[in-house]
């Protein structure tokens, strides 16, 4: 039974740069959960972490390119407007603004998951959403916090996330693709051809504007 509301995916990060490891995690969640869209949501001026050596502007932008195969992706600038940390709860409640007669689930790897509990207003992400939680390689066991979080909200199967509600959690078993963004940073100045952890026109974007060339 589907709920009246359609699901829609949020999937933020900084996308430093988007790579086949982004996409096939979007595309997987998209199509096994039965989302209406997946919205990439590229960050600002992240809250717990160092800001990109790229801009906003040209992140999105290579986002654009990636997606444009996928109708079912789509880029979310609203964190691009802002001019201050970035907070997903605060994204969140105006997402929820902007798309009333939607559903949303928030996605993101167990690494984030498991550092969920000490996120700025966590309790409020789990009253505007559900969590969509995307095993990641090598990470570590849960924290108690997520544990017990887990034990009081996880749900068995992706149709589950059909009935409304939110502040339901599933975990999902998802490709993986040993791949990070900062290891692409730090390999993308050593090498004359696009990687295969990289759409073609995100590589060519990468090489006209001389981005990452530092390492």
């Amino acid at each position: 039974m589907n709920t009246t509301n359609p699901l829609l995916g949020i999937f933020g990060g900084t996308f430093d740069p988007i790579h086949y490891g982004h996409l096939r995690t979007a595309l997987h969640v998209q199509q096994t959960c039965q989302l209406e869209q997946v919205r990439l949501m590229p960050c600002h001026l992240p809250a717990h972490r160092a800001s990109p050596g790229v801009s906003a502007v040209q992140r999105a932008e290579m986002v654009q390119l990636a997606i444009a195969p996928y109708p079912q992706l789509a880029l979310e600038p609203l964190e691009l407007r802002q001019h201050r940390p970035s907070y997903s709860a605060i994204s969140l409640a105006q997402l929820k603004q902007q798309y009333p007669k939607h559903q949303l689930a928030f996605i993101l790897g167990m690494d984030a998951f498991n550092q969920f509990t000490r996120w700025h207003r966590w309790q409020q992400i789990l009253q505007l959403a559900d969590l969509i939680v995307c095993q990641r390689p090598d990470y570590e066991q849960l924290s108690a916090e997520s544990q017990a979080l887990l034990v009081k909200r996880q749900l068995q199967q992706p149709q589950e996330l059909q009935q409304p509600g939110q502040g339901r959690i599933l975990v999902l078993e998802n490709p993986l693709l040993a791949v990070s963004a900062s290891q692409l940073r730090a390999e993308l100045p050593k090498l004359a051809s696009c990687p295969e952890w990289l759409p073609s026109a995100v590589w060519n974007y990468i090489r006209q504007h001389e981005l990452y060339i530092a390492g």
